[in-house]
């Protein structure tokens, strides 16, 4: 029996976690599998190993694991396949297979240009637009695929579009300061899912930095949530798999 587990990555922020529960309860209404749970990599509870586990124990004999996050990292390459070897160690009857990521997904583009247009952006040459994501300072393919993201979006925008990271290069403050003194106006996109600590941080930067240079305007984009383009490029990865 198939089984599906979500993976989230977890935060400090306990309506960070409630919102993403409330998003895997929509999607498991639009999967066939009975048996569906979701698990955290960190900092929350259930574990990915509790969620495995508690599948298991209702019969399931093949996991379809979805991480639920926009770029593969040190998380998605190690910690988590870490995780699922330990568990086909222990089952050994068990096929355990895990989704890609979808942060480069037709769906994930799409909703941070909406979320762009939703400031009401003006398409001068004085704006700019800078995407932030997390970063891996070990890693380079999570700023690799920001990048990318950052060009595409300026070729749909016809505006310049840059990119930056809170951990790892380009360093978020630094882009942010040097673009404050180029442009008059500058919106802020957080690439991330759910409004957690590390976008309040983007947007204490943000309004320190407009306290110390009041001649640009800088404007921060909402978060992508659990929008319904994230839910089909959740599901779309999940048929990819299955079917």
């Amino acid at each position: 029996m198939r089984a599906i587990i979500y993976i989230g990555n977890g935060t400090q922020l306990a309506e960070g976690n409630a919102e993403f529960c409330t998003f895997i309860n929509t999607i498991k209404k639009k999967r066939p599998e009975i048996i569906q749970e979701l698990g955290f990599l960190k900092m929350s509870y259930p574990t990915i190993e509790i969620a495995c586990e508690k599948a298991i124990a209702a019969g399931a004999d093949e996991l379809i694991v979805v991480p639920v996050f926009l770029f593969s990292s040190s998380d998605i390459k190690y910690e988590i396949p870490d995780i699922l070897n330990s568990l086909t160690t222990k089952y050994s009857n068990i096929t355990i297979k895990m989704t890609k990521t979808f942060g480069f997904d037709p769906e994930i583009i799409a909703l941070a240009k909406e979320k762009i247009l939703d400031t009401s952006i003006n398409f001068t040459n004085s704006e700019a637009v800078l995407l932030v994501g997390l970063g891996n300072e070990r890693d380079d393919e999570p700023a690799t695929r920001l990048y990318s993201v950052a060009q595409l979006l300026e070729s749909q925008l016809h505006l310049p579009v840059f990119h930056s990271e809170i951990k790892g290069e380009p360093s978020y403050p630094a882009k942010l300061e040097v673009l404050s003194t180029r442009y008059q106006k500058i919106y802020i996109l957080p690439y991330f899912l759910f409004t957690g600590t590390h976008v309040v941080a983007i947007d204490q930067e943000r309004l320190h930095l407009q306290k110390a240079n009041p001649d640009c305007e800088i404007v921060i984009c909402e978060s992508f949530h659990y929008h319904p383009l994230l839910e089909q490029a959740i599901l779309h990865k999940i048929s990819e798999l299955v079917s």
